[in-house]
């Protein structure tokens, strides 16, 4: 079922982290209790190439990338994956972005990825309450030590490990 309005809430939720984020998000309801699955088609401010775009998201600890060629083709084989890897509730603490259905056409660039709807806030939650309470005012040293304690980017498949 399509959510009622464009855009879905998705977009001005971004919004008010980076106001100046120039987006439009539609959604989809569909009964899953697993995950979401986001698709994007963004405008970057200059052209790039493919690789260009899998270093920047490789640059983040946080974004997993996956390969549909490694049998991970839809929401349901990447938390059985988390189960093999023996992570508590087989969560997904990073956001799995499908490197090798990525595209990018000159300056326009066109992925998915998938967001566990329970284990993606744990990492930030962790790194909000540091940072509340003093325990740990360096933002980069918070992330590593979470990102230790639940073997945050412990996994890669296939192509995603060069």
């Amino acid at each position: 079922m399509p959510e009622p309005e464009i855009p879905s809430h998705q977009g001005p939720d971004a919004q008010s982290v980076d106001p100046d984020l120039d987006v439009i998000t539609m959604a989809v309801k569909v009964p899953q209790t697993l995950a979401h699955l986001h698709y994007w088609a963004v405008r970057m401010p200059r052209k790039a190439s493919k690789d260009e775009v899998l270093a920047a998201f490789r640059a983040s600890s946080r974004i997993a990338l996956i390969r549909m060629a490694d049998g991970l083709d839809a929401l349901n084989p990447v938390k059985e994956m988390m189960a093999d890897l023996g992570r508590p509730n087989d969560s997904l603490y990073e956001v799995a972005l499908w490197e090798d259905m990525l595209k990018v056409e000159g300056d326009e660039l066109f992925y998915a990825y998938m967001v566990d709807n329970q284990a993606i806030v744990i990492p930030e939650t962790i790194d909000a309450i540091r940072a509340l309470t003093g325990a740990e005012p360096d933002g980069a040293a918070s992330i590593a030590r979470t990102n230790a304690a639940l073997g945050v980017g412990a996994f890669t498949t296939g192509a995603s490990a060069q």
